[in-house]
């Protein structure tokens, strides 16, 4: 470090640069800055670019990346939600110009099903230029912020939808943060099952960083999935899911599908992260190719036979994309298989991978064999970044891969390949168990023939020697996979080393503690919401003994895994938010409430707190501060008059005579003394009032006029009154007038002073009537 010279200041970032595009503090990034000499040698040498489409190419990487965004698929409202942006929103773009420019219209993702993804060419600049597009903005950060819409690159959304995702699927996220593709999988599996069910299987969303943990978790949450965990660990070494809680006799779960979209290098990213420009050089992607293969490796191994995995990079780099998969199917032996996944994209432009590319070093010269690497690099990367031989690459059949190219549909860049495992990994721990219970199988078999009877009574007893066979191999089968093996052996070729027990970084967690029937928070909750006796109280979770004030619902896949894995596994968090505790004099009852969070799910098993309101009360009580109940219509009012006050559930239901909105809107609420209330945030209340035909900022101007309107009128008849008053007969009057307001004056002084003297422990209030006529 050396001394600290005496009379000098050292600054601890009061003196950043903030200007990363060269120019002048303020200017911020120059497009000239956008270039890169080595970048450009680097992949005009891939090949992986056609030589007449490299100016586009390179000129597209330079423009800023369009806004994308896609809609929340499996609620029922998606369908009301896109017919509604189409027709108010993208209806109003098609002539808009900013500068004499026309602004390219909305543009469908054709690839993605159901026109659910959108793509819209605009800088901020443009939005703020013009209403209609300032008014889409801010539509679309509202309805990001309720989870009805998902703001997401559009290459970013390919990998989810080719894993094929069903509804008992367990599926891993092994590098999640910050949590979009974690939402499609969520998503895909609640569409993939029936309405008004909860999905069998779960999602858990991993990452390596403990505070990218903590910012996934508003992005998860925007899904409402009880079915769906957050967990911190190294994704090389994840731990497998424990199904029981014997330690003498542990029994593992694999996931069907699994999700590698693994750290890179990023110079897909370059059209949003301008960064990549100055910092790219050729061993970027060498010095990633190591952590990459231990990810996904660690993911073949954890994945159930017959399950499909999907690997992908913001990467063109082939040494972080092709050179990965090559060694992972190398290494497998034909344990696993490249999937073509080109038929489930129809519309996308691509490119095929490659079996064949070339390595560089930082200083621009090219290698073309492991054999000409310098010294100083052959400690520095893998000998595995180098391009497979001819006969391997005829065997791996790289071309099933996908690589997406900023300039062939205006996006960022992007690789994807998908692989099936056919059977388990060599070496693996399922691997041995196998081989040794076919080994005891033939053994027993062995046995059999030595002790058979003679041939008379072989033809006798033909018919039971095979069961007797067969029962024995299961049986070996199953005893071998009880046991895990009577004893411990050394790592085989191919299986990962036990690692070491890592140490817990970052805040602790509060345990995760579930409820029992018999908790005696439980039957007032059970009784005042009208909940079934089968309704699963197991199922609710709280995180402090002292006082519950939040209760969580999780699916029952979830619950398994936290009681069987609670020392293994880092929980971050899971669920969503149920109940909460807020105490009224009003309802002794009951001290908890729905929240909006979790009303979607509730709402089915409620049956004494649900309130069935026509079209005209939903937008009454979700636009109005605590409306009275005599505005709202008379069959509200009926059902209100039999309810005691408490939390609510409001419905709205189409029906022949209201038709529109054409789906279910559910929002939880309060039943006050004289009026109710709605309890869901600005957010959620603006997206029910925007399904049901209004805009929630247009409700607030006709307020603010109103209120306007209200102290104009105030202030021109305060004037009118001063200027009557003015124009008495003679002064006289004006000063016996002044006289009057003088000793009123007076009498109110001695009032608040008698007032004053009363002590502050004194039991008598106001009279009654003096407290209705301050109300």
């Amino acid at each position: 470090m050396g001394r600290k010279k005496r009379g000098t200041v050292r600054s601890y970032g009061k003196e950043k640069n903030f200007n990363r595009g060269g120019g002048k503090v303020g200017e911020g990034y120059d497009l000239a800055m956008r270039d890169n000499e080595l970048f450009a040698k680097y992949y005009k040498g891939q090949g992986i670019v056609p030589e007449d489409e490299w100016e586009e190419f390179y000129a597209t990487l330079k423009k800023t990346l369009p806004v994308t965004f896609r809609i929340t698929g499996y609620k029922s409202q998606s369908e009301e939600l896109l017919s509604m942006i189409k027709g108010k929103y993208f209806s109003n773009m098609l002539d808009v110009q900013v500068d004499g420019e026309t602004i390219a219209p909305p543009k469908c993702l054709s690839w993605y099903p159901k026109e659910l993804a959108w793509q819209l060419d605009l800088t901020r600049k443009i939005v703020r230029s013009s209403e209609p597009l300032s008014r889409l903005h801010d539509f679309l950060i509202a309805e990001t912020e309720c989870g009805a819409i998902s703001r997401q690159e559009a290459v970013s959304m390919i990998p989810p939808l080719v894993m094929d995702i069903k509804s008992h699927h367990k599926i891993l996220d092994m590098c999640a943060s910050p949590g979009s593709k974690t939402a499609q999988l969520i998503e895909y599996m609640h569409s993939d099952c029936p309405q008004g069910e909860l999905p069998s299987g779960y999602v858990i969303a991993n990452d390596t960083d403990n505070k990218r943990c903590y910012l996934m978790v508003h992005q998860v949450k925007r899904l409402q999935s009880p079915c769906c965990m957050v967990v911190n660990h190294d994704g090389t070494v994840f731990p497998k899911i424990r199904t029981n809680a014997d330690e003498h006799n542990p029994q593992f779960q694999l996931f069907d599908r699994v999700l590698c979209d693994v750290p890179c290098s990023g110079d897909g990213t370059m059209r949003k992260n301008f960064d990549v420009w100055s910092k790219w050089h050729p061993l970027q992607g060498a010095n990633m190719h190591g952590l990459q293969l231990k990810i996904l490796r660690r993911g073949c191994q954890i994945l159930a036979v017959g399950g499909r995995l999907v690997y992908s990079t913001c990467s063109l780099n082939p040494a972080e994309d092709e050179a990965v998969i090559a060694e992972m199917l190398r290494s497998s032996q034909g344990a696993m298989e490249l999937v073509d996944i080109q038929d489930m994209l129809p519309g996308l432009k691509f490119t095929k991978g490659v079996s064949s590319w070339r390595v560089m070093t930082k200083a621009g010269e090219w290698i073309e064999s492991a054999e000409e690497l310098p010294p100083a690099m052959k400690t520095q990367v893998k000998l595995t970044i180098f391009p497979p031989t001819p006969e391997e690459a005829e065997k791996f059949h790289l071309d099933k891969c996908i690589r997406i190219l900023p300039h062939q549909q205006n996006t960022g860049g992007f690789f994807v390949a998908a692989l099936q495992k056919v059977r388990h990994l060599p070496g693996s721990r399922e691997a041995r168990l196998e081989a040794e219970a076919t080994a005891k199988a033939a053994e027993a078999a062995s046995t059999a023939e030595e002790q058979a009877p003679t041939e008379s009574e072989q033809t006798v007893k033909s018919s039971e020697s095979v069961p007797e066979t067969e029962t024995a191999q299961s049986a070996a089968v199953e005893e071998a996979t009880e046991t895990g093996g009577d004893k411990r052996k050394a790592p085989q070729s191919g299986e990962e080393p036990k690692p070491k027990k890592q140490r817990m970084y970052g805040y602790k967690e509060d345990p995760f503690l579930f409820m029992t029937a018999e908790d005696p928070v439980w039957p007032p909750i059970r009784d005042f919401f009208g909940l079934g006796e089968d309704f699963p109280a197991s199922l609710i979770l709280y995180r402090s003994e002292q006082g519950k004030r939040s209760l969580y619902y999780v699916s029952q896949a979830i619950r398994d895994i936290v009681r069987c894995n609670e020392n293994r596994i880092r929980f971050i968090n899971m669920g969503v938010k149920t109940f909460s505790r807020s105490p009224s004099p009003l309802v002794p009852e009951c001290d908890f409430r729905i929240t909006q969070e979790c009303v979607a799910t509730l709402q089915p098993h409620v049956t004494k707190r649900l309130v069935t309101v026509n079209k005209s009360d939903a937008i009454i009580i979700t636009s109005q501060e605590n409306p009275f109940t005599f505005k709202l219509s008379d069959d509200t009012q009926e059902q209100l008059k039999k309810m005691s006050p408490g939390s609510t559930v409001f419905m709205f239901s189409p029906s022949e005579k209201e038709p529109s909105p054409k789906c279910e809107i559910v929002f939880c609420g309060w039943r006050g003394k004289a009026s109710v209330r709605c309890f869901g945030s600005r957010c959620d209340r603006a997206h029910a009032l925007m399904l049901l035909g209004e805009d929630l900022k247009e409700i607030n101007k006709r307020v603010a006029a109103e209120k306007q309107a209200k102290l104009e009128a105030k202030k021109s008849a305060e004037q009118e009154d001063s200027a009557l008053a003015k124009e008495g007969d003679d002064d006289g009057g004006a000063e016996e007038a002044d006289d009057v307001k003088g000793e009123e004056g007076e009498k109110d002084n001695q009032l608040k002073e008698e007032e004053a003297k009363v002590p502050e422990d004194s039991s008598e209030g106001p009279p009654e009537d003096a407290k209705e006529d301050a109300s």
